[in-house]
């Protein structure tokens, strides 16, 4: 599941305690902003996941000399803050609305085989990351009394251990609430098969 996170420091936050890797794009033209630290400040206190960084609008670099040059310094740059080697890809701008289809399918392919290693606090403890939320409350009791307790129901995928029914949960912006039945469904994406298939 892809996640693009705004430029907002609670949704920082969400997203650092959920994410597995994190595509940092950094415009090579301006460079490093202010929002990319505090998110690395974010990852590093919530168990730190990979991080790859990809540079954009390299093609507004008119002179190939500058153009080194700056790679060079946002490269150690990132290394600095990350650590020593991270993988930093290039993309270098906009032809007809799409970034370069090689560049793409390198980041991808990278992406892909990539292997994580697991987070000791998230792997013992459940989370839920929610991707749909529904009020299942009676619009009838709703429209007598808009200040009624509401019955809402979340889907999404459980990660860390196992989620048991009547079990307390924190909702980032609702506080701690008891939930009244968990239930398992069936895998809305499956993985593919085991049989090998042609390209």
């Amino acid at each position: 599941t892809i996640i693009e996170c705004p430029n907002d420091m609670n949704a920082m936050c969400d997203v650092a305690k959920v994410a597995d890797l994190a595509l940092l794009l950094v415009d090579g033209a301006y460079g490093f902003q202010m929002e990319t630290f505090e998110f690395l400040n974010m990852c590093q206190t919530h168990g730190f996941p990979r991080v790859i960084g990809v540079l954009t609008h390299l093609d507004s670099f008119t002179n190939v000399t500058t153009l080194r040059r700056v790679k060079r310094q946002l490269k150690h740059r990132f290394w600095t803050d990350i650590y020593e080697g991270c993988k930093l890809f290039y993309l270098s701008g906009l032809k007809h609305g799409r970034y370069p289809k090689m560049e793409v399918s390198n980041l991808a392919r990278f992406v892909a085989v990539l292997k994580f290693r697991p987070l000791v606090w998230r792997n013992a403890h459940p989370s839920v990351l929610a991707d749909r939320v529904e009020d299942v409350t009676s619009p009838a009791a709703v429209q007598a009394d808009p200040t009624i307790s509401r019955t809402i129901v979340a889907f999404g995928y459980v990660r860390g251990t196992f989620l048991k029914g009547g079990q307390r949960v924190h909702i980032p912006g609702l506080g701690d609430h008891s939930m009244a039945e968990v239930r398992a469904l069936d895998d809305p994406c499956p993985f593919p098969s085991g049989e090998k298939r042609r390209r």
